[in-house]
């Protein structure tokens, strides 16, 4: 059964939404869902759900499958959502320079980059000086189109580099780096200019310690002298986060801007849990 593929790691929702538009944001990557749902008028966040997909469980079901399944299950097919934003995190984007941007064939970069024929436009986003390029599978693209008609479909990279270079707690943060369930994002910024962003998957700690360590020395970034901003669903006293600090010594936690507004039920949540997704809504891209 679909519904033995993935774990509910964390979810709050009331047994009926308010009667007022609301606004939608949900993140997809290829092991985790997560959605939040929130007032529009207050901004305040009534629902929040997190599940972890165990792609083990059938080969033959697909990340469309698996969504569309999760979608259904918590309702949101059902509602009309005032908003909706959607994060896709893979490994299917390039940046580059706006001047090559316009001159490149992207769609066949990036066609060749993933190994995959793409049957529509790529998605860009201009960041900077920076084009940010990238294409969503095409079964599920199909799917949340048809689902969410109104839904501003963004590659979690794209936001989470602007978020580096506009949100106050990343301010003096020359790393960020963003944990998920077997993902993980690594940017990097010097005198205010992105100098890396790359996706990894990871299956262990020390993965993710490699990753950022290997990333770090490649950009002559001292861990001694690096700022480094986490935000992660992992408690402040996880084995990881503890190991990261014993080798960067400047390590802080992302707060969300104080636009989002958690309601008392979810107040309780840590501050870098779910950053990019509490946060996404406040990107123009």
């Amino acid at each position: 059964m679909i519904n033995e593929a993935y774990i509910t790691h964390f979810f709050y929702g009331k047994n009926e939404r308010p009667a007022e538009p609301l606004i939608l944001s949900v993140f997809i990557g290829s092991s985790t869902f997560m959605y939040a749902v929130s007032v529009q008028s207050s901004r305040q966040v009534v629902e929040l759900c997190h599940a972890e997909l165990d792609n083990s469980y059938d080969v033959k079901q697909t990340l469309k499958d698996r969504i569309a399944f999760l979608v259904q299950n918590y309702l949101l097919h059902r509602q009309p959502f005032e908003k909706v934003f959607i994060s896709i995190l893979n490994s299917s984007f390039t940046l580059l320079p706006n001047a090559y941007a316009s001159q490149l064939d992207v769609k066949s970069l990036l066609s060749f980059s993933s190994g995959n024929v793409l049957t529509k436009s790529p998605f860009q986003h201009h960041i900077k000086d920076m084009s940010f390029c990238f294409s969503v599978e095409q079964e599920l693209l199909n799917y949340l189109e048809k689902t969410f008609s109104n839904a501003v479909i963004r590659h979690a990279g794209a936001v989470n580099i602007h978020l580096l270079f506009s949100e106050h707690s990343l301010s003096k943060a020359n790393v960020f780096l963003t944990i998920y369930d077997k993902q993980l994002e690594i940017a990097a910024k010097e005198k205010n200019n992105l100098i890396f962003y790359n996706v990894f998957d990871f299956e262990s700690d020390e993965d993710v310690l490699y990753y950022l360590l290997f990333a770090m020395e490649q950009f002559n970034l001292n861990p001694l002298h690096t700022s480094l901003a986490v935000a992660s669903q992992r408690s402040l006293d996880n084995s990881l986060l503890k190991s990261i600090k014993k080798y960067v010594k400047q390590v802080n936690f992302v707060t969300s801007n104080p636009l989002v507004i958690l309601s008392p039920e979810l107040s309780k949540i840590p501050n870098h849990f779910y950053f990019t997704l509490l946060n996404q809504h406040l990107c123009e891209l």
